[in-house]
C-alpha cells in the first residue's frame, strides 16, 4: 500500500518540478523567490516593509501568468512542421537536423520559440517496484521513500537532453521558415517524437505561454562507435556449404562456376538442359567448394535492466563489428538469452547497419543457458573460424563456458567487462585458462581500452 503512494507522490513532484522548468522563466523563477522569501519574513507588518515588496511580487506574478494564459490561445495557429531527420542518431552525440515552418499568421510568430517534446521520462509503477542493484547500497530510509531510485530510472528513461528553445527568426524561403534544431540523445533504441512546442514569455518576461503541435517522427539511435582497425583474430579458413549465398544456412550445395561437358558419373541433377538443347552435346553445371573467414561476436547480455556494463558493452561490440566485417569473411553475432536467431553479415547477407540496429534494439535478460550455449557454438565448431567473447564478468559460469570453447580447439579471443582495472591477487584467484588471454575493457575508458586492444592484437605472432 506504501508503495504506491509513494509513486504517486513522486509523479506529482515531478510534473511540479517539469512546470518549474517550462514556464516561469528564469527571471520568473528569480521573482517568485524574491516574493517567497518577502513573505515569509514580512509577516509582521509593524517590524518591517517586506509586506509591500511582497505584495508588489504578487501582483507581477499573477499579471504575467494571466497574460501568459491570455496570449496562449492566440498561438494556437495553423502551423505546417516538417522535421528532416537522419535515419539515424549516435548515442552521446549532438545530432542536428533541420525544421521547416508554414504559417500564414507570421507576425504572431514574432518572438516565439520552439522546441522538441521528449517522451516522458517518469518510470511506471512496475519498474519503480522492481529492486536493482543499485539499492544496495542505498540506506534504510532511501529504499523506504524510494526517490535515490526515483532518480536513477528517471535518468534511464531520459531519451536525450533538455532540448533548447530556438527563436523563430531568419528569412522566409517560399513561404518556409527554415530553422536547426539539436539534441543529444541519451538512450538507445528507437525514439519516437511526438510533436513541437510553440512557446512565448509574456509581456514582462516572467512566464511562457506554451502550445503542443502534434508532428510524430522517429529515428533509431545507434550505441556509439570508437575507432578499431580490423583484430587480427587467430584462425584459418573454413569450408562453408552453399558459399557466400547460403553461408548462413544449412545445405549441400555448393557455388557455381561454369559449365563443362558430360562424363560418366555424373549426377543427371546437374545436366543443363538448355545447353544440351543449343549444342546437341550433354552439359552438365560445375560447382566448386567455399572457403573463407566466418568469425562470431557471442555478446553476454544476461544482466538487469540498466547495467552499466551492459550498455558499455553495446559500445565495444559496435565498434567490434564495423572492424571485423571484411569483405571476404562473414560475422555473425550471437547473445547469451535467446533472443531470436542470430544475424550473420557478409557479402550478399546483413550489412554493418543491420548489426548496429540489433544492437540497438537488444535488452539485456536475466535468465539464460549457458550449457545449451555451449552445445550450440560446439555443434557449428568447423565452420568457425575464430570466435570473440564479450563477457559481462569473469565469474564461474562464463568461466566454465570459455574452458569448454577452448577445449574444443576453436580460437578464442575474450574480452572482459570491468569497472577498473582488476587487481592482480583476484587475477591469480581467478585466472584465465593456461593459453588464454583476458583483454579488461573499463566502461569509462572505452577508447583507452580498445586501442590498447588493437594493439596487443595486431602485436600477436
Amino acid at each position: 500500500m506504501l508503495k504506491p503512494f509513494i509513486y504517486r507522490s513522486l509523479c506529482l513532484l515531478d510534473r511540479w518540478q517539469g512546470f518549474m522548468h517550462t514556464r516561469p522563466t528564469a527571471l520568473g523563477r528569480l521573482v517568485m523567490g524574491f516574493t517567497l522569501a518577502a513573505g515569509v519574513f514580512g509577516v509582521d507588518t509593524r517590524m518591517n516593509l517586506l509586506h509591500q515588496a511582497f505584495a508588489l511580487g504578487l501582483g507581477l506574478l499573477l499579471f504575467s501568468s494571466l497574460s501568459a494564459l491570455l496570449m496562449q490561445r492566440r498561438l494556437r495557429l495553423r502551423l505546417g512542421l516538417q522535421r528532416r531527420l537522419p535515419r539515424y542518431a549516435t548515442l552521446d552525440q549532438p545530432l542536428s537536423y533541420p525544421l521547416l515552418i508554414r504559417s500564414e499568421q507570421r507576425r504572431w510568430l514574432r518572438g516565439c520559440f520552439i522546441e522538441e517534446q521528449l517522451p516522458d521520462p517518469r518510470p511506471s509503477l512496475a519498474q519503480f517496484r522492481r529492486p536493482d542493484a543499485e539499492s544496495a547500497s542505498d540506506s534504510a530510509f532511501d529504499r523506504l521513500m524510494g526517490y535515490p531510485r526515483w532518480r536513477r530510472l528517471h535518468r534511464a528513461n531520459r531519451w536525450a537532453d533538455w532540448p533548447e528553445a530556438v527563436p523563430l527568426r531568419g528569412p522566409l524561403e517560399q513561404g518556409q521558415l527554415r530553422l536547426n534544431l539539436c539534441l543529444r540523445p541519451r538512450r538507445r533504441g528507437r525514439l519516437c517524437l511526438s510533436g513541437l512546442v510553440l512557446t512565448r514569455p509574456d509581456p514582462l518576461g516572467l512566464f511562457r505561454s506554451r502550445v503542443f503541435f502534434p508532428a510524430p517522427a522517429s529515428l533509431l539511435v545507434l550505441p556509439r562507435r570508437y575507432p578499431l582497425a580490423p583484430l587480427a583474430l587467430p584462425g584459418r579458413r573454413c569450408f562453408q556449404p552453399g558459399g557466400w549465398g547460403l553461408a548462413a544456412k544449412v545445405g549441400d550445395s555448393q557455388e557455381f562456376i561454369g559449365l563443362r561437358d558430360y562424363r560418366p558419373g555424373d549426377s543427371p541433377r546437374a545436366i543443363h538442359w538448355p545447353s544440351w538443347a543449343r549444342s546437341g552435346k550433354p552439359q552438365v553445371r560445375e560447382f566448386q567448394d567455399e572457403y573463407f573467414n566466418r568469425q562470431a561476436l557471442l555478446l553476454d547480455n544476461l544482466s538487469w535492466p540498466g547495467d552499466p556494463r551492459f550498455e558499455a558493452s553495446l559500445s565495444v561490440a559496435a565498434s567490434l563489428c564495423e572492424a571485423m566485417q571484411g569483405r571476404d569473411s562473414l560475422l555473425d553475432l550471437i547473445f547469451f538469452s535467446a533472443q531470436g536467431e542470430p544475424l550473420t553479415a557478409g557479402r550478399g547477407l546483413a550489412g554493418s547497419a543491420q548489426l548496429l540496429e540489433l544492437l540497438a534494439s537488444v535488452q539485456a535478460s536475466e535468465t539464460g543457458d549457458l550449457g545449451l550455449l555451449q552445445g550450440q557454438l560446439l555443434a557449428q565448431r568447423d565452420r568457425l573460424s575464430a570466435l570473440v567473447l564479450l563477457l559481462l564478468a569473469w565469474d564461474e559460469p562464463r568461466q566454465a563456458l570459455v574452458a569448454g570453447l577452448q577445449a574444443s580447439g576453436l580460437p578464442l579471443e575474450v574480452l572482459v567487462m570491468a569497472q577498473a582495472q582488476p587487481d592482480p591477487a583476484q587475477d591469480q584467484a581467478r585466472p584465465p585458462p593456461a593459453g588464454l588471454r583476458l583483454h579488461w575493457i573499463r566502461p569509462h575508458h572505452l577508447a583507452e581500452d580498445l586501442g590498447r586492444l588493437n594493439t596487443a592484437t595486431q602485436g600477436r605472432p
